[in-house]
């Protein structure tokens, strides 16, 4: 609880139940009071595990088999009765200051939601960015930044957030994940949405980082990477925003892992640095020659 207002947790999940658990008991040591599981796989599978005393309710939401990402989140938006939504996936685990975001939202009124870093192979990467229309083309870059001082803590606004933040109710009231789009899109869309029909802002607090450990099981990474589903959800995301192209540039706003790239990393960067300098619409066109090339190699879209 904080300063009497309350605060929920929301994750989807469909496999990797070990994951979650890592993710449930991290949280037993942070002020949340409610914690939504919205399982849309074999839920008797984790029966044992939504049976366990948790320091916080747990509600676990039997949602409709493969029914997906947007969805799921759909589904604890519907069940919400806490003042704010903190949502996150099954392979991240709660950081002990996560608090500091309802702290912004609560100081920035105009805010609907904040979000976190992601701290992964020893590294910290950030994925917000901005959106831009530029007539039936959605161009997704980042532009100039500045960071303000809120709640003690940096913020940075984004139109496009990754998916640790918290939200206000009243944000994912008015405008929540999409049931239709099962994968590839559901976070796009609510962002889009927002853009075009609320007047809620989104911002990134860097001081806030969220332990991510990726992966899964076969059929899980099968599942999320079905070429046909994700080839859907691009189609009715275009089609519903009467988008023809998605455009993008620059895509991480912060990145500190300590690798080097590949050869063919490199290669990707610099022709990325060389097509977001050409005017939108040949960007368009060429955005659609990678999709078709894509096509061929049975790879999943952009």
């Amino acid at each position: 609880m904080i300063a009497d207002e309350s605060v929920a947790l929301g994750v989807p999940v469909y496999e990797r139940t070990e994951k979650l658990r890592n993710l449930l008991e991290s949280a037993e040591s942070v002020p949340i009071d409610t914690i939504y599981v919205a399982d849309n796989g074999h839920i008797d599978e984790r029966r044992e595990l939504y049976d366990t005393d948790f320091e916080f309710d747990l509600v676990a939401i039997d949602v409709e088999y493969d029914s997906g990402l947007g969805n799921c989140r759909r589904s604890i938006v519907d069940r919400l009765d806490e003042d704010y939504l903190v949502i996150a996936d099954s392979d991240h685990t709660v950081p002990e200051n996560v608090t500091t975001l309802v702290d912004q939202l609560r100081a920035r009124p105009e805010f609907g939601g904040v979000c976190g870093l992601l701290f992964e192979h020893d590294g910290l990467r950030g994925t917000c960015h901005d959106l831009y229309e530029r007539g039936d083309i959605l161009v997704r870059d980042i532009r100039g930044k500045e960071a303000d001082l809120v709640a003690g803590q940096p913020l940075v606004e984004f139109d496009f957030l990754q998916n640790v933040a918290a939200f206000r109710r009243e944000c994912v009231e008015e405008y929540a994940w999409d049931p239709q789009l099962q994968q590839g899109k559901p976070h796009l869309d609510f962002y889009v949405g927002h853009k075009r029909r609320t007047d809620w802002r989104f911002g990134c607090c860097p001081a806030v980082q969220f332990p991510h450990y990726p992966g899964g099981g076969s059929s899980y990474t099968a599942n999320r990477n079905k070429r046909e589903r994700l080839m859907d959800a691009r189609e009715y995301f275009l089609d519903k925003w009467r988008y023809r192209q998605i455009v993008y540039g620059q895509l991480e706003w912060l990145e500190t892992q300590d690798r080097l790239p590949s050869d063919g990393r490199v290669a990707e960067l610099l022709a990325k640095r060389a097509i977001t300098r050409l005017p939108v619409e040949l960007q368009a066109r060429v955005t659609d020659a990678r999709q078709f090339v894509r096509k061929l190699q049975g790879r999943p879209p952009l």
